[in-house]
């Protein structure tokens, strides 16, 4: 296993590694590649920083390094400037890594965020889940602890309604049958050499590399949520890239906007009507196709339209010959990019922004009353 972290002016980043290194350790080794990084338009203050990170880190790892668990620090300096944020940095730290592993395609590598701690079974229960369930990848479990702060405390409303938005979008996705429903979250994700050779590699965007990604990597293979163990990254303000946690919270702080607005249920409501269609649509002429949908609400119907979505289903039954090719080829195209479109789309166009507390709580309320729906009926002879 590797864990990769890339580094930009962390100047507590050693809190981070003596939290890995105070981890169970398991009878696999370890490596953790720390990519301490800047850019060519730094400040010499950043540069100074880093390499003070890169100095402390060096003499940390000839103290505390062994042959089966170690740190490797590395420093990369005058990266493009146009190119900020975690991206590239998280990239070369994986490639490293891959060089590292020298064709053990069953290597695992996991991505970490350089102001996190760690549950102590962190390292063992990613790899535990990696081996009995034969994963591709995986997502793992995460909170931004704000415990610490007073209850009023801007930030930790903030960070509190932050994740619970992010709660509540993976579950809304889950509702309406999108089959990839996990986080796409930076220091919480593993994957497979081989899937990470597979799905081209990182990208190196400026900001939501992980997001653009990981939905290269969930069709692949196996994917699992692993919830026996937690990161939790830390919750703070941040205007190193255009979106992500650091940024919304920095908005919601200073904009004095502490409630998180989002989507609303009802958008989801209709794509799950329309999910539920699919499978009708295969082997069907464009005109059995539009039949299939025509009672969907006409917001829906619109974007359709403008995504030349009955030209996409003829285009996608030619190439498919089973129902399970058709499905996997239509949620290639109707993938999580889509969705965000379809979403953006409907808000504030058809759909007022609405707080996450509250559709999340409508959500839960949805998905109960449509379990209790489906129980069958029972009759009783008194």
């Amino acid at each position: 296993m590797i864990i990769v972290i890339p580094c930009y002016k962390e100047p507590e980043i050693k809190r981070t590694i003596q939290s890995l290194f105070n981890c169970e350790r398991g009878d696999f080794p370890v490596e953790i590649i720390l990519l301490i990084n800047s850019y060519g338009i730094d400040t010499d203050e950043i540069l100074a920083m880093n390499r003070d990170s890169y100095r402390q880190m060096k003499d940390f790892a000839s103290k505390n390094n062994s042959s089966t668990f170690f740190l490797t620090p590395l420093l990369v300096e005058n990266l493009p400037g146009r190119q900020t944020g975690a991206g590239l940095p998280r990239k070369l730290g994986m490639e490293e890594a891959i060089r590292h592993f020298a064709g053990n395609k069953a290597g695992i590598i996991v991505s970490l965020d350089a102001d996190c701690l760690l549950e102590a079974n962190y390292l063992t229960e990613i790899y535990r889940n990696f081996n009995e369930y034969r994963l591709h990848s995986a997502t793992i479990e995460f909170h931004h602890p704000v415990e610490h702060l007073n209850v009023s405390d801007p930030l930790r409303i903030a960070a509190t309604n932050y994740e619970t938005y992010l709660r509540y979008y993976r579950r809304a996705l889950e509702f309406c049958g999108y089959p990839y429903p996990y986080y796409t979250i930076g220091s919480a994700f593993a994957v497979t050499v081989e899937t990470y050779l597979k799905a081209g590699g990182m990208g190196k965007q400026q900001s939501g590399e992980d997001f653009y990604f990981l939905q290269k990597v969930f069709p692949l293979g196996k994917t699992r949520f692993i919830d026996t163990t937690c990161v939790y990254p830390s919750a703070r303000t941040s205007d190193r890239v255009p979106f992500g946690t650091g940024p919304a919270l920095q908005k919601m702080v200073t904009e004095n906007q502490l409630s998180k607005f989002t989507y609303q249920v009802e958008a989801f409501r209709t794509l799950k009507l329309f999910f539920d269609e699919i499978d009708s649509f295969f082997k069907k002429p464009q005109k059995e196709v539009e039949n299939c949908i025509c009672d969907l609400p006409e917001y829906l119907l619109l974007f359709l339209k403008e995504d030349g979505f009955l030209s996409k289903i003829e285009e996608i039954n030619r190439h498919t010959a089973s129902l399970p090719n058709f499905r996997k080829r239509f949620f290639s195209y109707f993938n999580a990019f889509k969705i965000l479109k379809y979403m953006n789309f409907t808000h504030p166009a058809y759909f007022d922004w609405a707080d996450v507390r509250e559709q999340y709580a409508l959500l839960i309320q949805t998905i109960q009353e449509q379990k209790t729906a489906k129980l069958p009926s029972h009759r009783f002879l008194l």
